[in-house]
């Protein structure tokens, strides 16, 4: 007999030695449990690590030994899981009816639902927002606005990113700060109602509750936040390539702390004119209970933005609405310089050698902008200070003998009521502008 023949029927014989016992042991299982176990159970994959790759030096039995196993260890982890869940669903009934363990569980279970349902569906929202956003930009990207068919309208749509991303950085400051804002701006129109920080903060949540009181304003401060920071972003954006130009280099990547601090000073002047009126409203509606008492006794029913709006508008008129525009300028255009100047420079200290000022993440990005708001506030707050007394106190004196006044019948510490309360809120609310900023800027950019 040849070799070949001789390797064809060692080879037949141990196929069919394999095969035998295959062949009786579903043949067994089948009759034993009724054909379930063998329809169910899950066939071990041979040469895993359910049998080990020593299959390739195993003897028929051993292989039929290992096959065995594994199928009886899959069943054995389905009845466990099938027991595991009958377990938990009778305690989630025991526990709807007694109020034990088991209902605190069905309640836990039904609120991560609820909490994983409404984030799926808010990042469904952020998603179709996005796409939506990021077709009209390419849209706009592609016009021929110049007239010479170049389709290339890249600063234009760049602007507008730095607009949009502003406008959600705005809003969500807002929600962030506005308590802490409200007790800021009580405290600097009416120093001797309050004690402190503290009992400004009880006696509003006590009187006036959280969103009649601690959140009074919210509207028109979300209205002066979006129409503020993104204008603020938008001009930042603009008036960085301007000083790029001036000074002769190439992009605005390259240009130095004090340089950035510049160019924030200057897009202030283009944000205050949208951010007073605005602001005025947010001041009266935050400080209405102390105006009622001490200023205009006759100010009923004037609850909404809306009716506050009517009532000047028909007192005052337009002028009404820029009530303290000179103390305003006075406190954005330096308080900018300062803002701008110490959030670019904490994210050149925190980039490491060979990474970019974008790249440093949203821990170092939130820091940077937390110093930010501190150094805008602390170099600032006298001016704001004397703006909230103007506009909530209907003051027509100018910004310098409103300060002197204050000033001779209050001391000079009193420039700086409120000082506490706004740089606890800056923290966050700047940490907050900033991130969002950045990180939906990165995102619009990423649909282009």
């Amino acid at each position: 007999m040849s070799s070949k023949n001789i390797e064809s029927a060692s080879t037949t014989s141990e196929s069919g030695s394999i095969e035998g016992p295959m062949r009786k042991l579903g043949a067994s299982r089948t009759a034993n449990d009724g054909g379930e176990v063998g329809a169910e159970a899950e066939a071990p994959v041979i040469g895993s690590s359910k049998v080990g790759s020593s299959i390739l030096i195993m003897t028929p039995e051993q292989i039929l030994e290992a096959y065995e196993r594994a199928i009886e260890e899959a069943q054995r982890r389905r009845d466990s899981e099938s027991n595991e869940d009958d377990d938990d669903s009778e305690l989630e009934d025991d526990g709807s009816s007694s109020g034990g363990v088991g209902g605190v569980i069905g309640r836990r279970r039904t609120l991560n639902i609820a909490t994983f349902s409404l984030l799926t569906a808010f990042e469904r929202l952020c998603a179709g927002l996005l796409f939506v956003i990021g077709k009209l930009l390419r849209f706009i990207r592609r016009l021929d606005m110049h007239g010479g068919g170049t389709g290339n309208n890249i600063n234009f749509v760049e602007g507008l990113i730095d607009f949009f991303a502003g406008s959600v950085g705005g809003a969500a400051q807002v929600y962030v700060s506005q308590p802490l804002d409200t007790v800021k701006v009580k405290l600097q129109t009416f120093p001797d109602v309050y004690k402190g920080m503290f009992d400004c903060f009880v006696k509003t949540y006590r009187k006036d509750g959280i969103f009649r009181g601690l959140y009074a304003g919210s509207v028109p401060a979300v209205f002066a936040n979006v129409a503020e920071n993104s204008v603020l972003f938008a001009a930042y954006g603009g008036c960085q390539k301007f000083v790029t130009f001036l000074i002769g280099k190439e992009k605005a990547a390259d240009l130095t702390t004090w340089e950035n601090a510049c160019a924030g000073s200057l897009a202030a002047c283009f944000s205050t004119l949208t951010l007073c009126p605005t602001e005025l409203i947010k001041c009266k509606l935050q400080a209405l209970r102390e105006m009622q008492q001490f200023v205009e006794p006759g100010m009923h029913n004037l609850h909404t933005p809306w009716t506050l709006t009517q009532y000047i508008w028909r007192t005052e008129g337009i002028r009404g609405f820029y009530r303290g525009l000179t103390s305003t300028f006075m406190r954005e255009m330096p308080g900018y310089f300062f803002f701008f100047g110490s959030y670019e420079g904490t994210r050149e200290l925190l980039r490491k050698q060979n990474q970019s000022k974008d790249e440093i993440g949203a821990v170092r990005t939130m820091l940077a902008g937390a110093v930010g708001g501190v150094c805008l506030w602390t170099s600032t707050f006298p001016a704001d200070v004397i703006k909230s007394r103007i506009q909530v106190k209907n003051l027509n004196a100018s910004m310098l003998s409103v300060g002197a006044d204050i000033v001779r019948r209050e001391g000079f510490a009193a420039l700086y009521r409120g000082l506490l309360p706004s740089i606890l809120r800056t923290i966050p609310a700047t940490a907050t502008l900033f991130v969002v900023y950045e990180y939906t800027k990165k995102a619009l950019l990423g649909t282009l």
